[in-house]
């Protein structure tokens, strides 16, 4: 399966925000859940981080406290140097002023501020299949790869961005058995994560629309 590997597998998301708090639950959300990250604080050290290295994802605050610099001059930077890296705002305005606002940066999605894990994730799985066309499942491959009706059941619900516990109620069983049958998936597409499962997923038009 090495060469099916999606561009986006092995690259990180950028984590930009200058609370620390914030930070260092981002990072430690998307690495528990098979995302490498690099964190930055502000404008500068968001501005170092993209010319050292390409990303999958840009998830940026967008005010920052006692600096020169928004939310919007790191996305226009952004778009300047990676035009095709898909970014997510994180704001804490109310929900109206927040899509204007992520509008403004031509931003990809946004998140409310408190952030929720499950929010985060689906978000982030969202935002990273939006460009992939999507195209007729492949029941062919999906029996080559040994996958059964019920994994593909599975598989189709961690794409929605569903918890394990939400399919194991889905599909009338309990959160252990779901995690049996997404581990069953990692293995037959030869994945580590459920962030790769799912683009691999996508990648091989494993998902029906």
């Amino acid at each position: 399966m090495a060469g099916f590997k999606v561009k986006w597998v092995g690259k990180k998301i950028l984590i930009v925000d200058d609370d620390e708090v914030t930070r260092i639950f981002l990072e430690y959300a998307l690495n528990a859940h098979g995302y490498p990250t690099v964190v930055a604080s502000d404008f500068e050290a968001a501005r170092e981080a993209m010319n050292a290295d390409s990303y999958a994802l840009v998830l940026m605050d967008l005010v920052f406290v006692d600096s020169a610099y928004t939310g919007f001059d790191i996305a226009e930077y952004i778009r300047s140097v990676s035009p095709e890296c898909p970014v997510v705002i994180m704001t804490s305005y109310p929900s109206t002023d927040s899509a204007v606002q992520a509008l403004r940066t031509n931003a990809s999605d946004y998140l409310q501020k408190p952030v929720h894990i499950e929010e985060l994730l689906a978000c982030v799985e969202k935002v990273l299949t939006a460009s992939v066309e999507a195209k007729p499942f492949d029941s062919r491959l999906a029996g080559k790869l040994g996958l059964t009706e019920r994994e593909q059941d599975v598989l189709q619900l961690l794409y929605k961005g569903c918890s394990y516990t939400e399919i194991g109620k889905a599909l009338s069983f309990s959160t252990s058995t779901a995690k049996t049958y997404g581990k069953r998936i990692y293995k037959k597409l030869d994945v580590q994560s459920r962030g790769e499962a799912v683009y691999e997923a996508v990648q091989l038009n494993l998902i029906r629309h």
